[in-house]
């Protein structure tokens, strides 16, 4: 094998396939990644065995061939590199020459591409086209709510929803909840649900960066995802998501409409007067105004006043501060609504009708 390709072009291709990689994985060839040369394009996939990531990156071919190498250090090398074409070429041993100029001259041991994991085929499963934009809007304003808890398996993940032209997507870690829907403009007949996994997510995030289509396949339990000359295959969270509907509270209550940022910005400083023993910023509300207070009985006290649009009777609730930092630091909005529905202890917030977040409030002492 040999090819000759600009560095900065093979580098964003090894970026993304060596994020995935385990150097420290039990099976020796997992923490390389595979190189094919063909067709005018160098083939490269990594795996976990949980993740998968395929990319195809233009270059001149020379010759033919695949082979494997160590995903950190061949990521390392070309990273060093000077701006300048870099030939890689391999012999029979697997070993690999990578120059760039006459001078600067590499030699890394690789393993044979035949061993390599094979991907799934995906060319008989279900699959949906979106707007990558508008996964990137489900991706940021879900998986801030995702479960770190690995005892509580199938939160460790965005679980989506496909029916018709509508993707929903829920994540939760029991004491918040989020909740987004989109309308995909494209109707389908086939409908699916699946949870995808945070690690998933993440990758999935840094690969969209354009406003191409997104294809989605779906295969038992894995899904595809190809953008471009990207693709990722995970694995699903096996097991059921709990019934999110039941949480999101019905009814009416105090609603308040709050700026965005005004209030995000008084919840950093307040925040500031919070502790792992008093970590509650408590609103109270009243006619036209928004008390934030916390308090620290080593360090003191902190409290702000902001306007907001509210003409009910007065109410204090408090808050995990860092919760509702969350939400603020992941939605648009100039404003936004704030409900506290009758039938539940829990806040609710809400945007433009497409996202809706569930939020259970802490004691309020003082």
């Amino acid at each position: 094998m040999k090819i000759v390709c600009p560095k900065n072009d093979l580098l964003e291709h090894l970026q993304h396939a060596q994020n995935i990689v385990n150097p420290k994985s039990t099976l020796p060839i997992l923490a390389n990644i595979l190189l094919e040369a063909k067709d005018k394009q160098l083939e490269l996939i990594s795996t976990d065995l949980e993740i998968s990531i395929h990319s195809l990156c233009p270059v001149e071919v020379m010759k033919e061939g695949k082979t494997t190498l160590p995903a950190k250090k061949l990521f390392d090398i070309v990273r060093t590199l000077p701006e300048e074409p870099i030939t890689i070429q391999v012999n029979e041993s697997n070993v690999a020459e990578i120059i760039c100029k006459p001078h600067i001259h590499f030699k890394l041991l690789g393993l044979p591409g035949e061993d390599f994991p094979r991907l799934p085929d995906f060319k008989k499963s279900d699959s949906w086209e979106v707007d990558q934009k508008d996964i990137k809007k489900i991706i940021r304003r879900t998986a801030f709510a995702v479960s770190r808890d690995e005892s509580r398996y199938v939160l460790n993940g965005i679980y989506f929803i496909f029916n018709g032209n509508k993707i929903t997507a829920v994540s939760t870690d029991g004491r918040r909840l989020s909740h987004m829907t989109v309308d995909s403009g494209k109707k389908k007949d086939v409908k699916a649900d699946f949870i995808i996994p945070a690690k998933t997510v993440q990758e999935l995030s840094k690969l969209l960066d354009s406003s191409e289509t997104l294809k989605i396949y779906c295969m038992e339990n894995q899904v595809k995802f190809n953008a471009g000359n990207f693709s990722l295959i995970t694995k699903l969270i096996e097991g059921n998501f709990p019934n999110y509907e039941a949480v999101i509270p019905k009814g009416t209550g105090p609603t308040v409409i709050i700026p965005r940022n005004s209030f995000l910005d008084a919840l950093l400083r307040t925040s500031l007067f919070t502790s792992d023993r008093a970590n509650s910023v408590k609103l109270s509300f009243s006619k036209g105004t928004c008390i934030l207070s916390a308090n620290t009985p080593e360090l003191g006290e902190a409290k702000e006043e902001i306007a907001i649009e509210y003409e009910g009777s007065d109410f204090v609730i408090a808050f995990n501060p860092g919760y509702l930092i969350d939400v603020m630091k992941n939605i648009d909005d100039d404003k936004f609504s704030f409900m506290f529905p009758e039938s539940s202890t829990a806040g609710v917030i809400k945007t433009n009708g497409e996202f809706l977040h569930v939020i259970m409030p802490m004691r309020v002492s003082g």
